[in-house]
């Protein structure tokens, strides 16, 4: 792991508002993709500022902001789940980590573009939040599951795009 890895570990046990539960330093998956490149930026450039600057605040602040959204469509998508009736299933159908890179690749292609009507034609991703590569991995799952299409009809129902 990296030391800026082990440093946004360190910040995500230290700022974990929102009522998110505490992450470990084992969570951070190499398949966060987009949004956890700009959170590790942001947590590296306030690490460098100086703790009582104006600039300090500010990243601190979009740190809290860009957690509290990743948190929001973890709690859309866990709500969906619920819907389809996952109710044991729920928690391990949204973990991802290196063992599921490399094991759960048996419909990516139908995955990423259901994933992609999701995020275009849903606000089940916030505005100014991209689908994050983990979701991929969830939904060629469900597709696995054969619930995916039923997945993309209550996100439709539940969060249209306003």
């Amino acid at each position: 792991m990296s030391r800026d890895s082990e440093t946004a570990a360190g910040h995500e046990l230290q700022d974990s508002r929102c009522g998110a539960q505490k992450e470990t330093q084992t969570s951070i998956s190499i398949t966060e993709g987009e949004s956890d490149a700009e959170l590790n930026t942001f947590i590296t450039m306030r690490n460098k500022a100086d703790k009582d600057t104006e600039e300090w605040e500010k990243l601190n602040y979009d740190i809290h902001s860009l957690r509290c959204a990743r948190k929001e469509v973890g709690t859309r998508w866990k709500k969906i789940l619920l819907q389809l009736g996952y109710q044991r299933e729920v928690d391990s159908l949204l973990t991802v980590n290196r063992q599921t890179v490399r094991s759960d690749w048996e419909n990516v292609e139908k995955a990423r573009e259901l994933l992609r009507i999701v995020s275009k034609e849903t606000s089940l991703f916030p505005s100014g939040l991209s689908s994050n590569e983990r979701y991929v991995f969830v939904m060629d799952r469900l597709v696995s599951l054969d619930s995916a299409e039923d997945f993309v009809r209550l996100a439709k129902k539940k969060y249209p795009k306003m």
